[in-house]
């Protein structure tokens, strides 16, 4: 009776483990986990790197693809190109201002024989201030009254030029004014006022016109010069100024603005070779917030600079 319990109990002590086989258990464990997680690590991190850099390209590419979308519809011939460092025409040091005047619409139209003749007509005879649109009248949105109708636009750099809508605040005799009511298809235009000297459209090339939002007007995109990272910002409802160094400043410090792109630096090109095609060369870098990982698109923008 004795011996069948002792050879029990001695059953019962062969049926654990020692505590150097757990230990062994543990470390072949790990070792084999490690082993695992090192097999593992390399797909997971590299998942993660392409949905940063996934995420960076998507927000590169709407980006300029916004930009491209509103200059491609911007009055023909209103790009400017400027820096913070005074250069006019080039993006060299320091910030880079993209300028265009916003169109919203635009159609073709005749006038009386009174409309050209002079710089005073519309104050002498108001109806020399009055056109009629003979296509299809601008919608999406619709043209209102408040809104500005542009002609022949054909300069953006000459302050004296009656062809450069930018210079209008400070000229008798130029190609933009505010539009005062709607009857139909006819339009009656602003003598003056509201920014602008007494109005009396040169004679234009064509008979198309163009249709600038009274909330809108200049549009300007700044965006940090590459290498340097900076916020590319838009800003409108700045008013039209004659200069891209008054535009800045009028901009910057009383405008209208939201942030399109954090992290980023852009590269700018519009030489006087490209403007006689107008292509606007644009590259813009976006880094991540840890400063690892970075994209570079690169756009070429054709820019409609037929009046």
């Amino acid at each position: 009776m004795n011996h069948a319990r002792t050879t029990t109990r001695s059953r019962l002590r062969q049926a654990g483990f020692t505590l150097i086989e757990m230990i062994m258990a543990m470390v072949l464990t790990g070792i084999l986990a490690g082993i695992v997680a090192q097999i593992i690590m390399g797909p997971v991190k590299g998942y993660f790197d392409s949905a940063r850099r996934a995420e960076l390209t998507d927000a590169a590419d709407l980006a300029l693809r916004r930009l491209t979308r509103e200059l491609r519809h911007g009055v023909p011939n209103s790009l400017r190109i400027s820096d913070s460092a005074g250069n006019v025409g080039s993006c060299v040091s320091g910030t880079c201002y993209i300028e265009y005047i916003a169109a919203s619409g635009g159609g073709a139209f005749s006038t009386g024989t009174g409309f050209f003749a002079g710089l005073t007509t519309c104050l002498v005879t108001p109806a020399n201030c009055q056109l009629t649109v003979t296509s299809p009248m601008p919608s999406n949105p619709s043209l209102a009254v408040g809104d500005y109708i542009v002609l022949n636009n054909t300069n953006n750099n000459d302050t004296t030029s009656q062809y450069n809508a930018y210079a209008c605040a400070s000229l008798s005799n130029c190609n933009i004014t505010r539009v005062t009511s709607l009857a139909g298809s006819l339009l009656t235009l602003a003598a003056g006022g509201s920014g602008f000297n007494v109005f009396g459209f040169p004679a234009p090339s064509t008979t198309r016109f163009q249709v600038v939002p009274g909330g809108t007007k200049a549009v300007m995109y700044a965006c940090t010069i590459a290498p340097s990272k900076g916020t590319m910002k838009r800003y409108w409802n700045y008013g039209l100024n004659g200069t891209p160094s008054a535009a800045v400043a009028a901009a910057t410090g009383g405008g209208s603005s939201t942030t399109v792109a954090s992290n980023a630096g852009c590269s700018v090109s519009y030489p006087a070779s490209a403007q006689t095609f107008g292509v606007l060369i644009v590259s813009l870098t976006l880094t991540d917030t840890s400063g690892v990982d970075s994209v570079t698109l690169m756009r070429e923008i054709h820019v409609d600079n037929t009046p």
